[in-house]
């Protein structure tokens, strides 16, 4: 919804990760990488007709790196950490907006292509209060109408956009949490695109008339978490031993229909910084069970081991089936010695818990916000990331080499040297442990063939500006 109502100051190219000009039509940065100016576009309106001016942009970022502000209603702030850097936001005139860094901060151009990002109409925010998150106003090509919970979103085309104008007159969010349900009304024409998919589904789908199926490599993990802090996992042999008892390739047969790619670390390697010389870590059922009773005996606990596994109900796009995986992991793992209950939640329900840290283990995932190595190692792994309002740091996990190594190459801005920086926090992150790297999927949808000029963006991004409906 964000992607399509809102804009920000710089997004991605419509079919590629290059950042290019949105709300700012051209950008410059001081020597020394501390303040970046930006020039707005001129003549632009939110949905409620106020205008989109230097002080708009001031008030957006202003409620994101301040908690305190008048005009903040939660203090859930999920991707507070991309902004800590800012250490100011004025306007010097009515089109021109420069931020002050504490630091040169090697993502700051390409946090501002993040949805959270994007710019909000500040009259919109002061009339609605806590409730503007049920009355969004941006500048998108889409316009908020109406929300009914458990039945649809109705967006509409914003006519008096400052780009071309959106393809189709309105958008109609349906959901569903039962796949063969969105096959049947996709086959049966009454709706045009279906996303989050199960592969055999989507292999389905390939060869029926009247459908046509986008993929594009994802930029993206399925992974297991598990919560370090939690007796018996805070024991690094649990950990490895976890991770050594299920077999991957099978579970990519399994519960992805073979279309998914075995996760090396937590870095896809469709991105840069993947580090290629961390092992695959083996399938090894025995070395499995000599770490556990390795374990059970410096701690001194029995087995089986007993554990709680956390499953969300409804399909993400790096965990397509996420009940067949939770159930061949837990068969896999009683073979080595442990006792696993599975617990589903409702997908909201499912995050907030483990954000909290209430389960040991869980299935989760991450799609790039941006494409850069930072938004998986820092946002997934450094300590800065946990609590429990948003962290996303769901294992727990503190190893204070691995902080300093992502702190650091946030701030460098020579690539190559990042690059080094990375595949360090990799290794070590591989010998801790604190998750397991399942999977990186393709991103596929499936639409009507009279549907045209939507391209499926290799973020994940559903924007559906381009879109338009051919009549036939």
């Amino acid at each position: 919804m964000i992607v399509n109502i809102f804009d920000t100051l710089v997004e991605y190219h419509e079919e590629t990760l290059e950042l290019v000009p949105c709300l700012a039509t051209e950008w410059e940065t001081s020597e020394d990488g501390r303040e970046w100016t930006f020039k707005l576009r001129p003549d632009v309106k939110f949905h409620d007709g106020t205008p989109c001016n230097a002080e708009a942009v001031v008030y957006s970022f202003e409620r994101i790196i301040d908690p305190e502000h008048p005009d903040v209603k939660n203090n859930i702030i999920p991707y507070y950490s991309n902004y800590r850097q800012i250490e100011s936001v004025e306007a010097v005139d009515d089109l021109t907006v420069r931020f002050k860094l504490k630091k040169p901060q090697a993502t700051f151009l390409a946090n501002m292509a993040l949805f959270a990002s994007g710019i909000v109409s500040p009259t919109a925010v002061k009339k609605y209060g806590a409730e503007f998150t049920r009355n969004p106003v941006g500048t998108g090509p889409f316009k908020f109408v109406h929300w009914m919970p458990e039945q649809e979103i109705l967006l509409e085309r914003f006519d008096d956009y400052w780009g071309e104008p959106a393809g189709v007159s309105r958008v109609v969010f349906l959901p569903s949490k039962e796949s063969s349900i969105r096959v049947m009304q996709l086959k049966r024409a009454e709706i045009h695109i279906a996303d989050n998919l199960p592969p055999v589904e989507m292999d389905g789908l390939e060869d029926t008339p009247g459908v046509v199926v986008q993929s594009t490599p994802g930029i993206n993990i399925g992974y297991m978490t598990m919560q370090t802090q939690k007796p018996p996992l805070d024991n690094v042999k649990v950990r490895q031993a976890i991770c050594h008892a299920i077999d991957r390739d099978r579970l990519i047969d399994v519960a992805y229909s073979g279309k998914a790619e075995k996760a090396r670390t937590m870095t896809p390697p469709t991105l840069w910084g993947h580090a290629e010389d961390v092992p695959m870590r083996s399938y090894d059922p025995e070395l499995s069970k000599k770490l556990l009773a390795e374990a059970s005996q410096e701690d001194g606990f029995s087995l089986p081991v007993k554990l709680e596994l956390f499953v969300m109900d409804q399909p993400r796009p790096y965990m397509q089936q996420p009940r067949q995986t939770a159930i061949f992991i837990k068969d896999a793992l009683e073979k080595v010695g442990f006792e696993i209950e599975i617990i589903t939640n409702d997908i909201g329900q499912h995050f907030q818990r483990m954000t909290r840290g209430e389960h040991q283990l869980g299935l989760s995932g991450w799609s790039a916000d941006i494409a850069d190595p930072h938004n998986f190692l820092h946002t997934l792994l450094h300590s800065d990331n946990i609590n429990d309002i948003g962290g996303n740091n769901l294992s727990r996990y503190t190893n204070e080499e691995v902080d300093q190594l992502l702190a650091d190459a946030e701030l460098e801005l020579d690539q190559d040297k990042r690059v080094g920086l990375y595949e360090k926090a990799q290794m070590l992150i591989y010998n801790d442990a604190p998750v397991l790297p399942l999977v990186h999927v393709p991103v596929r949808i499936a639409e009507r063939d009279n549907v045209k000029g939507y391209k499926l963006h290799p973020s994940s991004r559903v924007r559906l500006k381009t879109a338009r409906i051919e009549e036939q």
